[in-house]
């Protein structure tokens, strides 16, 4: 399913602070292997430097992936234990307070400001991963988020509250075994439906649409067997408005991007990566090219890796019609120390 960003956040962040122990007995992914590194991660420190020049892509599937973590450290299961970056010698960012129970699984997690030492956030885990977050400033609660699962581990409820304790918005999910999902729900504070999408993997059919504050539609598309079938928003809609951008993956590393406008048509393009050795975590190149083919902006890079395959120098290389040529954009080095296995 295509999903908005704002529901793409809260399921990619709840998958992204599994538990370590439910990594191994489920398969997911640890901490660092979610900030792109491979092998007993014990530590990483990075230096970028830019060239200053001046790229920006348009909306969509990203290019040039960003460093993760910056400046982070990781318990021997993976588990992320300090995060932020290195200024002037000081260390801006977060340390991370653990409570595992008997059997070594993480049941909390407190984070505090490094420099201040004062408590960003307590988060509650179960054995799917994250059940409760409440993110804190001024040692006042200013926000509270709650996840609940469904019995294969898939998130099938998501409320955002506000520091107050009133509910901001509520997203419920249905998930089959095996992992696809097949509906998505999210309502505003008041109960208004805001948002629905569905899909049907007997006929390959999804539909999103979402609803302005009277209940009324104010966009809608449909797609089937991987193709845009209908897309539809009032003639007087905003330039933009959340929903009218989407991606879809074909295969083959390569994302179909949708832009789609008020006079229902919309801009086809795709990114295009490729990867060196099978190692999908670092790409050599992405490529953006319109529905005819031309190109409209490129990426490229150069590494060199570790043992593990780990990056520990990366060049980047841009491209676009008004620089001409592919140009430096961007000079990173890391150092990484591992855990003795």
């Amino acid at each position: 399913m295509r999903f908005p960003k704002f529901l793409c956040l809260f399921v990619v962040l709840s998958a992204s602070l599994a538990i370590a122990q439910e990594e191994k007995k489920e398969g997911r992914k640890t901490d660092a292997q979610i900030d792109g590194l491979a092998g007993p991660v014990r530590s990483v420190a990075s230096q970028v430097t830019s060239s200053g020049v001046q790229w920006l892509q348009p909306d969509g599937p990203t290019m040039v992936l960003p460093i993760w973590c910056r400046d982070c450290e990781y318990d021997p299961d993976g588990t992320r234990t300090a995060s932020g970056q290195m200024a002037d010698g000081k260390f801006l960012g977060s340390v991370m307070r653990l409570v595992r129970d008997g059997d070594g699984n993480v049941t909390e997690r407190f984070t505090d400001d490094a420099r201040t030492e004062t408590l960003q956030s307590h988060e509650f885990m179960g054995p799917f991963g994250r059940t409760e977050l409440t993110v804190y400033a001024g040692g006042k609660s200013k926000s509270r988020e709650t996840w609940a699962y469904d019995p294969y581990g898939h998130v099938a409820e998501f409320r955002a509250f506000d520091g107050a304790g009133k509910l901001q918005t509520h997203t419920s999910m249905k998930t089959d075994k095996d992992g696809t999902m097949t509906e998505a729900l999210e309502w505003t504070n008041d109960g208004q439906l805001q948002m629905q999408q569905t899909f049907d993997p007997e006929t390959q059919t999804e539909h999103y649409t979402m609803f302005d504050e009277l209940g009324r539609v104010k966009l809608t598309w449909m797609f089937s067997h991987h193709k845009l079938v209908s897309f539809w928003e009032p003639s007087d809609s905003p330039r933009r408005q959340f929903g009218d951008n989407f991606n879809e993956d074909v295969g083959d590393h390569t994302m179909e991007n949708y832009a789609c406008h008020s006079d229902l048509q919309c801009d086809i393009s795709r990114v295009h990566y490729e990867y060196a050795n099978g190692n999908t975590r670092n790409p050599v190149s992405a490529e953006w090219r319109d529905e005819t083919g031309n190109l409209k902006f490129g990426a490229y890079f150069e590494y060199g890796l570790d043992s593990f395959q780990n990056w520990t120098s990366r060049r980047v290389w841009v491209w676009n019609r008004e620089l001409g040529e592919s140009t430096l954009f961007e000079t990173d080095s890391r150092l990484i120390t591992y855990w003795d296995k």
